[in-house]
């Protein structure tokens, strides 16, 4: 993580650790003209946190108990965050292994 996304995730969690930082695939437009940050996502003991900084900050939190239907898709290489609705990003390149790391995490059988 780079200086501003760990600020970013220090004001998101208010100093705690979390569990799981993974910087995944997927990029969103923050604010740059040719380049995409990417989305981090981060798992504390209560919730799943998205972020991604450029000159724009994106974060989104969710609570864990809200995740529980989360799945993934080996054909298109994606974590998806269910049944969450409302996330500008619930779709999440992973690798396969990541995404078992997030899974457990979220205690949801894969």
């Amino acid at each position: 993580m780079n200086k501003l996304e760990k600020v970013l995730l220090l004001e998101a969690t208010g100093g705690e650790e979390p569990l799981l930082c993974l910087k995944t695939k997927t990029r969103l437009d923050a604010g740059r003209w040719w380049w995409h940050a990417p989305v981090w996502l981060c798992l504390t003991h209560a919730e799943l946190i998205l972020l991604a900084v450029a000159r724009r900050r994106y974060l989104e939190r969710v609570a864990l108990k809200d995740c529980s239907e989360s799945t993934y898709c080996a054909a298109t290489g994606q974590l998806l965050l269910a049944p969450v609705e409302g996330l500008e990003v619930s779709r999440l390149n992973l690798s396969p292994a990541e995404a078992l790391q997030v899974l457990s995490a979220l205690r949801v059988k894969s």
